[in-house]
């Protein structure tokens, strides 16, 4: 039996060596990325939308996607519009999380269409799982991870909103259970993706959320050497673990690789001091 020092050796070289890139759209003027891991898997559809081709001005120009911004509401409504436009997704398809930072995961169906922008929000909720193909999983981003997780054999995805917090208490992990109890799914069949984030380079925490990291984390090298006095966490690696934690295999796991903090065509909450939009990531299953 391996010990553990030779398991966490093992995972850092997986995880060097996993997949990054993702492939960068440009629709009608409306961006957005796709990974070609998931890309490629027939019958369905998933994306992660950057902020040209939209309405909104000023600090949210111009493809705000968030209706927790202090923007007008009807700007935001027509950049949806827009975004469905070029996606090709039906608008009233959308269920739209409701991020609190945490680790709840709700599952969703038809009858849920439309909840978030044209219905009342769905419960608190960081994590949305369904096996419905009437509905388009909608999730908010501005510097924090999406997780995407499609299984192939039963049918279903999952999408989760995933900042530090949700991170930290293993939401990634929480959203395969999920699949796993409603649908009968067996990780080592789902495809699995990380979405654009702040990136490790540039993720500078306090050294109090460093020492969370290393305790939720112990075997691993999560919090990296301190750079002007204070600690980095590498949220991509803490994400790609808790997935093999659920028993997702390595070899089925990418990430896009590109730093919101860093690319201008992408919103920053970090980068931009607040004062910015909010991007969507999309999974749906093909009718």
């Amino acid at each position: 039996m391996q010990n553990q020092a030779t398991k966490t050796r093992e995972f850092l070289d997986r995880y060097a060596q996993m997949r990054r890139g993702a492939k960068f759209h440009l629709v009608n003027g409306v961006g957005f990325y796709t990974l070609p891991s998931i890309e490629r898997l027939s019958g369905f559809d998933h994306g992660f939308t950057a902020r040209s081709g939209g309405v909104s001005e000023g600090y949210f120009s111009s493809l705000n996607l968030s209706f927790t911004r202090p923007e007008n509401r009807e700007n935001v409504m027509e950049n949806y519009r827009i975004f469905c436009r070029a996606a090709q997704i039906p608008f009233e398809t959308m269920v739209m999380d409701n991020y609190e930072h945490g680790t709840n995961v709700i599952k969703v169906d038809r009858t849920d269409a439309g909840k978030g922008y044209l219905l009342d929000p769905l419960p608190s909720c960081d994590g949305l799982v369904t096996n419905d193909p009437a509905v388009t999983l909608i999730t908010g981003h501005a510097d924090c991870m999406a997780f995407y997780f499609v299984d192939l054999v039963k049918r279903c995805i999952g999408l989760a909103h995933a900042g530090w917090r949700g991170a930290l208490g293993r939401i990634g992990s929480r959203v395969v259970s999920m699949m796993v109890q409603e649908y009968g799914t067996d990780p080592a069949d789902i495809i699995a993706g990380v979405g654009p984030s702040i990136c490790p380079d540039c993720f500078e925490v306090g050294h109090n959320v460093a020492e969370e990291f290393a305790s939720a984390f112990p075997d691993l090298s999560c919090v990296l050497p301190q750079k002007d006095g204070r600690p980095h966490v590498d949220l991509w690696m803490v994400a790609v673990k808790q997935f093999v934690e659920a028993g997702v295999l390595p070899e089925h796991i990418s990430l896009f690789g590109v730093c919101t903090m860093t690319t201008p065509r992408l919103y920053s909450h970090r980068r931009d001091k607040g004062n910015t939009g909010g991007m969507a990531a999309y999974l749906r299953i093909l009718p």
